[in-house]
């Protein structure tokens, strides 16, 4: 089982180099289920959740492979509608994209409860509901699902009862060679959907987004693309959160400022200089940041998967701050792992209260990918060496951490430990 081992009080100086977006590679990799040509994905981020979602393929029938580094080449001409590596569906959230591409490639998708962070329940409801409208029959025993259609799917109107990333992304991948015009209403507004769409759109899908609805115009055939995944907001966003912590500067390379706009107003009001360039940011910190209150809330809002990250941050900015979650209200396992390392933090039903605190060293348990990154910015911050565990949580969402944080100054590895 492997740790980190963070020593803190290091600023940060230097350039980092943003991957690919985590979430929008995993829908265009399942996505590829639905086109019987090579597909060549590039910028695909080298984290765990990309590499099980390959298998997945894989085990379907589908040549899924590295071609370099950060590319891939998918081709699902001889997909199976049987998926033999079941047990990676219950490890990532994202394996449920596969009930739309499967729904629209077979007509009958057989898979386990998709699985992920554990930090409260997120109901595939939404989902099921959309898929119901476009005539499909669902069924769940204990922790399997079945949906199916008795002859194929049909164009529908649907609108979602609350904005989902999710269920946003499957109505897009179960519509794209549907027959008729699908209306889609109160969708997602994040970025990586719009790179879905986008991708789908080089492979001949007809997909136009209007506001806050998406109308598909399903295709008879998909065909291979050749296609370049955005830069990850989440990932750009992290490290501004541990540049607030440790103070210094980062030129952070390869981004989209426009999706960062989300979350760089707080940073600049709470007292950090952020320059803009055309890919890049050059962001600065040479005293201690003023806290402030802040709400997630869908994008264009204050992101939710950059939370137990801020709160970090806010335990060493003066006056401290608040949290208030408003997409996954039960997000504060990460709570408890904080208090450890000596921030005073609690949390009174969906609101995260912090106080200035003073960190210091401890042994800290990552509980899913966005809280292990809350504690690596704590642990860069603290006084003495601290232990993560749990890491697998960590390297599912953030390639090359240990290497990027290290090549700016931070005093971070890791280390083998006990099973």
């Amino acid at each position: 089982m492997e740790k980190l081992l963070i020593t803190g009080k290091q600023r940060l100086y230097g350039e980092i180099i943003i991957s690919g977006m985590k979430n929008s590679a995993l829908p265009i990799i399942f996505a590829c289920l639905l086109v019987p040509d090579d597909c060549i994905i590039k910028n695909i981020p080298h984290v765990s959740d990309v590499e099980n979602s390959l298998e997945i393929l894989r085990s379907m029938g589908v040549k899924a492979e590295f071609v370099d580094k950060n590319t891939v080449l998918i081709n699902a001409k001889y997909a199976k509608n049987e998926i033999a590596k079941m047990e990676l569906v219950s490890k990532m959230r994202a394996s449920s994209y596969l009930m739309g591409t499967m729904l629209s490639r077979f007509g009958k998708v057989d898979i386990s409860m998709p699985g992920g962070c554990n930090f409260g329940a997120r109901p595939l409801d939404l989902h099921f509901k959309g898929f119901e409208k476009m005539g499909a029959i669902f069924t769940e025993k204990s922790d399997k699902i079945q949906i199916k259609v008795n002859k194929s799917l049909k164009c529908s109107k649907i609108t979602l009862d609350k904005i989902s990333v999710g269920a946003t992304i499957n109505m897009v991948l179960a519509s794209a060679l549907t027959q008729g015009e699908t209306i889609i209403e109160n969708v997602a507004l994040e970025p990586h959907v719009d790179d879905l769409i986008c991708f789908l759109q080089h492979c001949g899908a007809e997909i136009v987004r209007k506001n806050n609805s998406i109308v598909v115009r399903g295709v008879k055939r998909l065909h291979g693309t050749e296609y370049t995944i955005m830069p990850d907001t989440i990932e750009a966003l992290t490290y501004l959160t541990y540049l607030g912590i440790t103070g210094g500067y980062l030129n952070l390379k390869g981004i989209c400022p426009s999706h960062l706009e989300c979350a760089t107003d707080i940073f600049l009001k709470i007292g950090m200089s952020i320059n803009f360039a055309q890919r890049s940011i050059l962001a600065k910190v040479d005293k201690q940041l003023t806290g402030t209150d802040v709400t997630t809330s869908p994008y264009p809002g204050f992101p939710t998967d950059l939370h137990p990250q801020f709160a970090s941050l806010l335990s060493f900015c003066k006056g401290g701050g608040s949290i208030t979650e408003m997409v996954f209200p039960t997000r504060f396992k990460y709570v408890y792992e904080l208090q450890k390392a000596g921030v005073q933090i609690y949390n009174r039903d969906n609101i995260a209260i912090i106080n200035e605190s003073k960190p210091h060293s401890a042994v800290l348990d990552a509980t899913d990918l966005r809280a292990g990154a809350g504690l690596v910015g704590v642990a860069l911050g603290a006084e003495g060496e601290s232990t993560i565990n749990n890491v697998n949580y960590i390297v599912r969402g953030y390639e090359n951490l240990v290497e990027k944080l290290s090549s700016v100054g931070g005093k971070i590895k890791i280390i083998k430990g006990e099973n």
